[in-house]
């Protein structure tokens, strides 16, 4: 059966769904983990094919060798277990990333509520900096009107002054002599009263116009003092509106930045979710197949084949056999094909198959190139990678010696050559144990 080796496929692909969650690596994850996917499916559709088989194999005994037979029932329920096991992982990594969502949704909805409240206040410093240009407006208007008012009181503070010097040379010119005589009795009376009025006039007039000089000094004074409080206040007014700008404009960036992320966070967590529930459903759909197909072999239970009986004695797939590189070689670097053999091989060498089997996969899968899998029963498996070309289709019965595919270099390899592997109960073991002589070293010379 194809058990063991799916199993090893299910599980690289439950752990890169479980780092689906991780942002840096989601698309890559998700071709790779659909990649696995994909090639566990096949496998196991190999295994159902297999398993529906076995009627028609039991009813054709007499056209097909015994030792073609199917492994016993157990182990298709053994596969159904695995992949129940395999689905319950998925599903559980679905249901997190679901609460994931859930939780994304819930905060994108309390963040615009905020965002609304945001957006309002936004309006408001949109209104307030309208508001503030227009003061600012008024003010400048403010301070010209009072520019022309300086200018105007300057203009009647040099006209008072001018008076009053005006006053001070006709007092200056009345003479002080008059005076004295006016005071000695050497003055007509009549005169001298019409004198002193004069003086009376002109003094009047003098301390007018000195009280009219200094409310004047006192008013420019006042309205310079306001100049300057006007201007200070025009400063404040001026970096009030820059700062509202400032603010106003952060707002807005924070707003973007907020709303892009949150929708991006979503919109991968949802295309994550999609993929994850296609991969469960396929995962369903296949496990109800294997289920089905473990009652009908279990209704069969046929005897597994008897490759064990040639263990030691087996014909290597390429003749003549070159190593290029050992069994268990570059484990401790986790190189790929440490648990088989790498065989040197020309461009279309042929291939054989080892014993007698069935094919259960035939197709290209990622590190194998073009891989034949042959399911010999009784647990044992043979593996053979990197070809060119494949001979045989899943489902076909293989002799040994039959010729199964064509050598070459697919799925990256280096050089042309071939990956040869015995798997039993999916555990890797030494295929040259089993093959009846070792074949040169390639890298010996």
């Amino acid at each position: 059966m194809t058990s063991a080796l799916i199993s090893t496929f299910h599980q690289s692909m439950i752990n890169l769904s479980g780092r689906l969650t991780s942002p840096r690596c989601r698309a890559r994850s998700r071709t790779v983990a659909r990649t696995l996917l994909a090639a566990s499916l096949l496998l196991a559709a190999a295994a159902v094919g297999g398993m529906g088989g076995a009627l028609a194999a039991s009813g054709q005994a007499s056209t097909q060798p015994p030792s073609t037979q199917q492994q016993p029932a157990n182990q298709g329920l053994e596969a159904v277990a695995e992949h129940e096991a395999a689905l319950e992982q998925l599903q559980a990594r679905l249901r997190a990333l679901r609460t994931s969502i859930d939780d994304n949704l819930r905060y994108r909805d309390a963040l615009f509520k905020e965002l609304r409240q945001f957006e309002r206040d936004i309006d408001d410093l949109s209104r307030a900096n309208r508001e503030l240009e227009a003061l600012v407006t008024e003010q400048q208007a403010a301070l010209v009107a009072t520019e022309a008012r300086l200018q105007a009181l300057r203009a009647d503070l040099e006209h008072a002054r001018a008076a009053l010097a005006d006053l001070v040379r006709t007092a200056y010119g009345l003479g002080h002599g008059d005076q004295i005589r006016m005071l000695l009795g050497q003055e007509d009376p009549r005169r001298a009263e019409r004198l002193f009025g004069y003086y009376q006039i002109v003094a009047a007039a003098r301390a007018a116009r000195v009280e009219e000089i200094q409310e004047l000094e006192q008013g420019l004074h006042r309205l310079e003092q306001r100049e300057r409080k006007d201007t200070a206040r025009l400063a404040r007014l001026a970096s009030r509106q820059d700062r509202t700008r400032q603010r106003l404009s952060s707002a807005l960036g924070a707003r973007a930045a907020i709303l892009a992320d949150l929708e991006q966070l979503i919109a991968d967590e949802q295309i994550q979710a999609t993929a994850l529930s296609a991969d469960a459903d396929a995962l369903s759909a296949l496990i109800a197949r294997l289920k089905r197909s473990a009652e009908i072999a279990a209704e069969a239970e046929l005897t597994p084949a008897s490759i064990t009986d040639r263990r030691g004695r087996l014909a290597w797939p390429l003749r003549p056999a070159r190593i290029l590189r050992g069994f268990g070689e570059g484990r401790a670097h986790g190189a790929l094909h440490a648990d088989g053999v790498l065989l040197e091989a020309d461009a279309g060498s042929e291939v054989h198959a080892v014993h007698h089997g069935r094919v259960v996969y035939a197709d290209w899968l990622r590190g194998f190139g073009m891989l034949l899998v042959i399911d010999h029963g009784g647990g044992y498996m043979t593996l053979y990678g990197h070809n060119r070309t494949l001979m045989k289709e899943v489902g076909e019965w293989v002799e040994s010696g039959d010729l199964i595919a064509l050598a070459g270099s697919s799925g990256g390899a280096e050089h042309n050559a071939l990956y040869f592997a015995i798997r039993h109960q999916g555990q890797a073991i030494d295929p040259g144990r089993w093959c009846r002589s070792t074949p040169v070293d390639a890298t010996s010379g």
